[in-house]
């Protein structure tokens, strides 16, 4: 799925140091035994170039293949997606059929041991393979037959190649040697085939393909112990992924989907939700958009039926109230509810017409964990049945106002959830949420002015567009930008007083001070006081002219 995309868990680069010590110089590939008996998806079994081909659009689509190797500014497939974890930046690679920076070289071995092993052609040091990072989730894959995985191939090979330079990966020693992977590879790495239950019928069969398989659902919906392992004993019981939480998909009626109404789980995979269950949003959204809504409803339906009927129920009841967080979020969260929030979701949380999803009976928002809530706070939300978008309150709410309305919300209207959520649980939220520099975690932690749309209480009026005029100064340019923000502040309202441009300068410029790195607080503070020493001859200015940089 392309969330992202997100962190990968500290503790799985963690386990990779511990490969030395269980790997030595082994070489070898850990594997079951292996056989090619696997069912097919909803679709025949296809036969001719062009049917392959075709079969493995449908495939890749379920797959999600596409935005995970589709980068900013890349050609669809051709990578580029970092993902940002603890010990350096993964980039995707390009899978399009380039034969010198794509897959356009390999051969139907290379690529069935990519998808099938999470190896790649090529050795690291000469004798170990050249291991795939689990970031790529062949541990779902390995469960695909070989005609499938070859159609797939014959799909990425009918693309237009595309030539561009490799992103180059960033992780830090010795988590960027992939021989480290073999002790990880060793504990919780087994190749395929996909097992099938005898006494499923075909409809259950195809759903579990596309769960287990394809769709490697519970590659984000089941939790993974401190080595990032997954943890099969509580498969698709819900689990963290960076600012969100993929909730509870498994068979049980209290926590899970297992009290759904079929109709309501095809409506929110295939279609992205409905009004009283809500909308699919964050990472779930993009799997809906570009994944599931592409498939013949009928799979989408069986793979429902799979949840439903087969998996395993998990219990999975709310994390526990924090001690005054109920109180606090009657008092505040209530009020900023008001401020922000009624005008779209109603004052009852029963949400507009069919373009606003509720809060009230919405499981995301009831879910074991609040992060749903705070990402939704943190991030905005997408438009949902062509209605408006949720716009982002990251940079106009504390960090304590995003705890106390998301318990709010997760305790009003009967929701059952728990007023579970924190300050810090915020923090570390923006620390994995790709924010604009005036909400990152950063400038939340310096103590940068908050700005929002609305200027609610404790924040100022956002001005406009122009408040990111600093991201990208020179200490040579920066006279100029001030400038042409004193400018553009006059010239929106020639009323506007000097301490109110000051504000608003302090308010674009803190961020970039406070997300330089080896500055400390004191230093930072020094910073800043010396921008608004020199920025006061600029604002006293009659009428500023601003030259091009």
């Amino acid at each position: 799925m392309p969330f992202r995309r997100g962190k990968l868990s500290r503790a799985f680069w963690s386990v990779a140091a511990l490969a030395v010590l269980l790997g030595g110089a082994l070489s070898t590939k850990i594997a079951l035994s292996d056989t090619n008996a696997a069912p097919a998806a909803s679709q025949p079994a296809a036969t001719g170039q062009a049917a392959i081909i075709a079969r493995g659009k449908y495939l890749v689509d379920a797959a999600d293949c596409m935005p995970c190797h589709s980068g900013p500014h890349h050609a669809p497939y051709s990578g580029g997606l970092v993902l940002n974890t603890p010990f350096g930046g993964l980039a995707s690679p390009n899978i399009t059929p380039d034969k010198a920076t794509g897959i356009g070289n390999w051969s139907d071995k290379d690529f069935w041991n990519a998808i099938h092993y999470g190896i790649s052609p090529g050795s690291s040091y000469l004798v170990f393979p050249n291991y795939i990072y689990p970031a790529m989730p062949f541990t779902s894959y390995t469960k695909l037959s070989y005609s499938d995985v070859m159609a797939i191939k014959a799909y990425l090979f009918s693309l237009a190649p595309v030539n561009v330079a490799p992103t180059p990966n960033t992780m830090m020693f010795p988590f960027s040697q992939r021989p480290v992977l073999i002790g990880w590879r060793i504990l919780f790495f087994r190749s395929g085939p996909m097992q099938m239950d005898p006494s499923w019928n075909a409809d259950i069969q195809n759903g579990a393909y596309l769960t287990e398989a394809l769709g490697h659902c519970g590659e984000c919906h089941t939790p993974r112990n401190f080595m990032s392992g997954l943890i099969k004993s509580q498969s698709y019981g819900g689990a963290h992924i960076d600012a969100y939480y993929a909730p509870n998909i498994s068979s049980d009626k209290t926590y899970g989907v297992g009290g759904w109404s079929q109709d309501d789980l095809v409506s929110y995979l295939y279609n992205g939700g409905n009004k009283s269950k809500g909308s699919a949003y964050g990472p779930m959204g993009e799997v809906v958009q570009y994944s599931l809504s592409q498939l013949p409803k009928t799979d989408v339906q069986d793979i429902a039926l799979y949840l439903q009927t087969v998996t395993s129920p998990r219990s999975t009841p709310p994390d526990e109230a924090v001690d005054g967080a109920l109180a606090t979020a009657n008092s505040v969260g209530a009020k900023v509810f008001a401020a922000n929030c009624a005008g779209c979701h109603q004052a009852k949380g029963t949400g507009l017409l069919t373009i606003i999803p509720a809060l009230a009976g919405n499981d995301s928002v009831t879910a074991s964990s609040a992060n749903n809530v705070i990402g939704a706070v943190l991030n905005g939300l997408g438009p949902w049945n062509h209605g408006p978008a949720m716009p982002s309150f990251a940079a106009g709410l504390s960090d304590a106002e995003i705890a106390a309305v998301s318990n709010y919300v997760r305790t009003q209207w009967g929701n059952h959830g728990t007023a579970s959520a924190t300050p810090d649980d915020v923090m570390q939220a923006r620390k994995v949420s790709n924010l604009p520099p005036m909400a990152s975690a950063e400038a939340d932690e310096f103590g940068c002015p908050r700005v929002s749309n609305a200027g609610s209480e404790g924040s100022l009026a956002n001005p406009g567009p122009m408040m990111d005029v600093y991201e990208d100064a020179t200490p040579e340019t920066l006279p100029n930008r001030t400038r042409m923000l004193v400018a553009a502040l006059k010239a929106s309202d020639s009323t506007m007083s000097d301490a109110a441009i000051t504000n608003d300068l302090i308010a674009a410029y803190c961020p970039v001070v406070a997300q330089q790195s080896g500055l400390s607080h004191s230093e930072k503070e020094a910073a800043l006081e010396s921008f608004v020493s020199g920025a006061q001859p600029l604002i006293d200015a009659t009428a500023p002219v601003a030259k091009s940089n």
